[in-house]
């Protein structure tokens, strides 16, 4: 196979046609048939090398880079925490260089007499929220327990109590009157009875005793019956007329006093839950200005735990001694803010900020940590400063300000702590280009600059 291969190599490079030669000088000629193989095969090599790196080089493209050092700065001012009210300090409960969450207690003030008024509010709203659920029981006519049951909760055993008996108390009073008003009502109703047919008797008896005067006077005329009887029977024609017209008042009377009667039972009645409501009405306003009361007294009691407002670091302890008078509104703690993203405050040489702007793409080194190693961070320019600014040594500088996508390096369960102040290098991407751009940049650049000098 290799001799094959060499005999092809051999006659590609050596078999030159024979019209060629005629052309060529003696000692090229002889050049041409003395040359080895093997130089022939490498001066093609390098030939083809050559194209294909300048083939390589003009499409293969790297990441451009605009270089600036800066340093870490907080993603937000320094918080100062402060209470209201102040009060007594009682005691801390973090130091300077702790890290903190947001919510986590910094600084407890002594609670003693917020915590007793918000007790003793809190023990009148249950009250009236009890004696409530009772009165509504008496307005609607339901039970206490089912009103109570309404509301939810766990209420003091005792309060429930005490509410209950007078419930119960009330309302057999109220059924009691009741019962009593319901007697007369029924009595009236017999008596209003008893005289109905105590007048119909009447009114049948008088009847038949007219007639009998009636048949009795003819008699008397003739003689068959005395003038006595006559008279006897007058009179008691006259007392019967006597009694039903007394009935016939005593009706009306009697039907009016059971209309009151009943109309007392249903009045009672109404009395008892009107009353109860004008109470209940009482009692909600004076537990809605308690409630109102107590949500600031708890929000006092709540603010003597003072709390971190974020995440963060414990810079600085405004306060230390224990029993100390904290002043209201007093400066209690500093606290340097975490984020899940990190603020970099990087400088850009004037000549390299043309190409810079916002949303580019860059890597944060930190010097504290061997990139190599720990990596960097991606980053975004969030900001570009309008104009130079100098510093103490008189260097120009843009200021551009850039935001991480995250906020520590390493691994999730171990991570490096990063804090404000660290020093970084940010390499900001400014586009990309081909390698034989690099190669010819110089070359460009002298042809520009040649033959322009005085």
């Amino acid at each position: 196979m290799f001799s094959t291969l060499r005999n092809k190599f051999r006659k590609h490079f050596q078999q030159t046609p024979a019209v060629d030669l005629k052309y060529m000088s003696y000692s090229s000629e002889a050049v041409l048939k003395q040359s080895p193989l093997v130089s022939q095969l490498l001066l093609w090599v390098i030939a083809a090398f050559i194209v294909v790196m300048l083939v390589w080089a003009s499409l293969a493209k790297i990441d451009e880079f605009t270089r600036g050092e800066g340093k870490i700065v907080p993603s937000s001012d320094i918080q100062v925490v402060q209470n209201l009210e102040g009060g007594i300090l009682a005691s801390l409960l973090v130091a300077e260089g702790d890290v903190v969450d947001r919510g986590q207690p910094l600084i407890q003030i002594d609670d003693t007499i917020f915590a007793s008024t918000y007790k003793e509010r809190s023990l009148q709203a249950e009250q009236l929220t009890i004696k409530a659920a009772r009165l509504r029981a008496e307005a609607n006519g339901t039970s206490f327990d089912e009103e109570l049951a309404k509301l939810g909760g766990n209420y003091d055993p005792v309060l429930v109590a005490s509410e209950r008996a007078l419930y119960e108390s009330r309302l057999q009073e109220h059924q009691s009157q009741q019962e009593i008003l319901n007697q007369k009502a029924s009595q009236k109703k017999q008596e209003l009875s008893s005289i109905k047919v105590n007048r119909q008797s009447l009114s049948d008896s008088y009847d038949l005793m007219r007639r009998e005067l009636n048949f009795t006077r003819p008699l008397v005329a003739e003689g068959a019956v005395s003038q006595v009887e006559l008279l006897r029977l007058e009179r008691q024609v006259t007392d019967l007329k006597g009694e039903l017209d007394r009935a016939a008042i005593a009706i009306p009377q009697l039907e009016t006093a059971y209309s009151e009667a009943q109309n007392n039972v249903i009045s009672h009645a109404q009395t008892f839950a009107s009353e109860s409501r004008g109470e209940l009405n009482d009692v909600m306003s004076e537990l809605g200005r308690i409630k109102q009361s107590n949500e600031a007294l708890e929000d006092r009691v709540k603010r003597t735990v003072v709390r971190s407002p974020m995440k963060g670091t414990v810079k600085q302890l405004k306060v230390k001694t224990i029993g100390g008078v904290i002043q209201p509104g007093m400066d209690l703690v500093e606290i340097v803010p975490f984020d899940d993203s990190l603020l970099v405050d990087a400088r850009v040489l004037p000549r390299d900020i043309a190409f810079i702007h916002p949303t580019q793409s860059a890597t944060v080194k930190f010097t504290a940590y061997d990139f190599s190693i720990h990596g960097g961070l991606a980053a975004k320019v969030v900001h570009i400063s309008p104009d130079t600014i100098v510093d103490e040594e008189g260097v120009s500088y843009y200021q551009v300000r850039l935001q991480t996508e995250s906020s520590s390096l390493g691994k999730p369960e171990d991570p490096l702590p990063i804090i404000p102040g660290m020093t970084v290098q940010v390499d900001i991407l400014t586009g990309k280009k081909t390698i034989l751009d690099y190669l010819l940049k110089p070359i460009l650049k002298t042809k520009e600059l040649a033959f322009r000098e005085r």
